[in-house]
Order: C-alpha cells, then structure tokens, then sequence
C-alpha cells in the first residue's frame, strides 16, 4: 500500500502504484435516477477489487455510518483491459455534490466550490500514470425534471456523446445500435458533476485526447435497464470493452428487491419525499 497526496486529495493505492500507459478513464456516478451507471458500472468492474480509494475533506458524506454493513464515502479506483488489450480505470462515484438539483432562481451556487479541488486533483494523480482520456458515462437526468421538461432529449436506446476536448463541434453524435449520426439536438442540461468533470480534464489532463460525456436517456424507473443497456452496448462497439453479464444482471436483480422492499412506497397516506432516496449502498 502506498498513500500519494495532492493538495485536496490523498490517494491510496492498494497494492502499489500503476505503470505508466495510455489509459482511457471511465467515470461514473452510482446514486444518478434509475442507476443506469450503477448497473452498467458494475457490469465492466464485475468483482474486482480497487487498485485505488481517494479520499478528500471535501466531499459530501453523510454525518451517521451503519454497522455492520457501513457505507463507503470514498472514491474507488479499478483498472480493467478491452480485448485488445488496451487499458481503462474505471472511476466509482458514490455520492456527487448536490444530491439534489434545484431549478431556477433556486440552484446552488456551491457546486463549484467543493467540485473543482476534487476533480482538478484526481485528474492530476491519474495524468502521471498515462491517462488522457476520459468518458463521464450519465443519463439525461433532467429529462424527469418537470422544469426543464422542455429541454431536448433522445429516445430509448439511443446514447449521445460530446467531446469537452473539441467544443468546435456544433453537433452531438448520436447512436442507436452502434449506428452513428451527427445531428443538431439543440441544448441539453448537464448536471455539476458531470460537466465539471469534462472541463477540468480537458484542461487539467497533461496529454488530453477526449474529455466526452456519454450521455443515455432515462426511463422513470428505480432501474433502468434499459438504459444501462445502451450505455454498455456503446462501450462494447467502440472501446471493444468487455463486461460481466452475470455481475450485471445480479445487480439489476438486487436493485429490484431494493425496490419492492426498502424504498418509499407511494401510496403510504403520511406525506413522503419521494426524492429522497437515501445513500445508495451496493
């Protein structure tokens, strides 16, 4: 085990730090509406073990732990190959800062502040070791916003990408089973994770080829397979990245009986917040 510190970040690397190699950094956040990226995520890591967990004072944690299952609050690290070989750190969000997006004039103005240090360090690190290029894999989460319901959005099965690293391309690039076309979407809302996260690497990555966002359409369910299946069908075609169909489909499974047994049921006559969902725990 070896501890590398970067200002706001300490990073711990389990065994010992990795060589240096081009690297391609896919990362993804597990608590998104309808953990799309939860169940595509755990498709491609499958049971492995993190070669890395980071750490930073700045991050969002919730202030009461359980036992004697806990909650991790840290980063995690895990490195896969495609099958050519190629290799890929596959970053593990448990909780981004907000949880909760507010529409106008209410949106936090905070995002920024404990976002940035996090990401810029973590960008830093990885950089040393090859890394210079990054997908964000999300869904359009605005899409269940009634606010921004008159934003633009794509149907099921379709994946959007847009590359922070060349914003001189007026267009997304869509895809609907591996079938590639540019097409002129108009806007889409990204939340504060995401798009921070596309800047800074593309400033902060030494060697930065891409900095896109992969961009699924949600369905209004606690699981979306749907979803998920796209993102990972896009990864397989054109990252040739391989993934763990019986990890996958167990943890769809567990995520059903989340459903039916632990979460707010709608029809309790006490006035609930469906929207919170508490810590997403795998």
């Amino acid at each position: 085990m070896k501890i590398e510190q970067r200002m706001d970040v300490d990073c711990i690397w389990q065994v010992s730090e990795p060589t240096v190699e081009p690297t391609h950094l896919l990362v993804y956040h597990q608590e998104e509406h309808g953990h799309a990226t939860a169940m595509a995520g755990k498709g491609i890591i499958g049971d492995a073990e993190p070669i890395a967990c980071l750490f930073s004072k700045l991050m969002e944690t919730p202030s009461v732990n359980y036992v004697p299952n806990p909650a991790w609050v840290e980063y995690r690290l895990y490195e896969t190959r495609t099958k050519d070989g190629e290799r890929f750190f596959v970053l593990r969000i448990p909780k981004a800062y907000p949880a909760l997006i507010e529409p106008p004039p209410h949106q936090t103005n905070t995002a920024w502040l404990y976002t940035y240090p996090i990401v810029r360090d973590i960008v830093l690190i990885l950089s040393q070791y090859g890394v210079n290029r990054m997908t964000y894999m999300t869904s359009n989460l605005f899409a269940m916003q009634p606010d921004y319901r008159h934003m633009n959005d794509v149907d099921i099965g379709v994946v959007c990408t847009y590359d922070f690293a060349d914003i001189s391309q007026p267009e997304f690039v869509t895809e609907h089973f591996g079938k590639q076309e540019s097409e002129n979407l108009g806007e889409f809302i990204l939340a504060p994770n995401v798009w921070i996260w596309c800047h800074i690497f593309a400033n902060f990555c030494f060697h930065c080829v891409k900095s896109e966002v992969l961009l699924g359409t949600p369905a209004p369910t606690f699981s979306d397979t749907d979803c998920a299946d796209s993102l990972l069908n896009h990864l397989s075609i054109h990252y040739n990245l391989p993934y763990d169909s019986k990890a996958y489909t167990q943890f769809a499974m567990a995520l059903k009986q989340m459903t039916d047994e632990k979460y707010i049921k709608l029809d309790l006559e006490d006035e609930q917040d469906e929207t919170d969902m508490g810590d997403f725990v795998p």
